[in-house]
């Protein structure tokens, strides 16, 4: 489960596919294109605070910066198709000034055409897997151009106001933080800043907190800290009992069960 500003998918120079399982992922965001199908089941996907639930061959489209989660997945699986804004030039530069009306796409025959194309690039192997993922890039963007209207970029104070909290959380989750701290910081009434979270990134603020702390204590056992009272407090827990119930809540397993797998492996 993801709640920062991703910094790891700055990395990516290259399109990715992946097929997901019950996805699910906290507010976060990145320079990429981020497009999510849905093949089966309904999953909950929210974008720059728009909520929708998407069924069966529905569509998210998440731009550059856009912050996105994904929640309550049934049953589902999906492709997530991850593309870096500098592979695909002609799109980025038709946005600059416009933006979709909405990030979401209901099913029709226009997108049914999407799904054997992510097929295709799922099963696609070897040598011209780069040229085929950028074709197949190119064709799905277009095709959500069709279906979806553009309008003029409005002014989106919520929204820098969101992207300046994630940066703010990624930058300061190892230090003792709360939500007077971040009200303070930004000058804001801590009831103001509660409301936001809940209303505009459907999280509380310290689910999103310990969401963050969680993921790095996994990267701390992933990198061979095994004494999880070392890693609670290096992860910026004040105590073992309130890490060992966050990191449940988002991996859905206790960090003694997660590292015996991690032995395992």
């Amino acid at each position: 489960m993801s709640a920062f500003f991703e910094v790891s998918r700055e990395q990516d120079k290259q399109i990715s596919l992946e097929l997901k399982y019950n996805d699910s992922c906290h507010p976060h965001f990145h320079s990429n294109i981020e497009i999510v199908y849905v093949i089966d089941g309904e999953i909950d996907i929210n974008i720059n605070g728009h909520n929708k639930t998407l069924k069966k061959g529905w569509i998210s489209i998440a731009n550059s910066y856009d912050i996105h989660a994904y929640t309550n997945a049934v049953n589902s699986r999906s492709f997530v198709m991850i593309i870096p804004m500098e592979l695909v030039g002609g799109y980025t530069a038709m946005l600059r000034s416009k933006v979709f009306s909405t990030p979401f796409v209901e099913a029709s025959e226009e997108t049914k055409l999407i799904y054997p194309i992510l097929m295709q690039l799922h099963n696609s192997k070897g040598y011209g897997f780069e040229l085929i993922s950028k074709g197949c890039a190119y064709y799905i963007l277009g095709i959500l151009m069709n279906c979806i209207e553009l309008i003029e970029k409005p002014s989106a104070p919520s929204l820098d106001l969101a992207r300046k909290i994630l940066v703010y959380m990624q930058e300061n989750y190892l230090n003792p933080l709360t939500i007077d701290n971040l009200a303070r910081h930004f000058g804001y009434n801590k009831d103001y800043l509660s409301r936001f979270f809940h209303n505009y990134l459907r999280c509380g603020f310290n689910s999103y907190l310990n969401g963050i702390r969680s993921r790095h204590a996994v990267h701390l056992m992933e990198n061979g800290m095994t004494n999880l009272t070392e890693v609670a407090f290096a992860s910026g827990f004040s105590s073992y009992r309130t890490f060992n119930r966050a990191f449940k809540q988002s991996f859905f397993i206790s960090p003694s069960e997660y590292k015996k797998n991690l032995a395992e492996k």
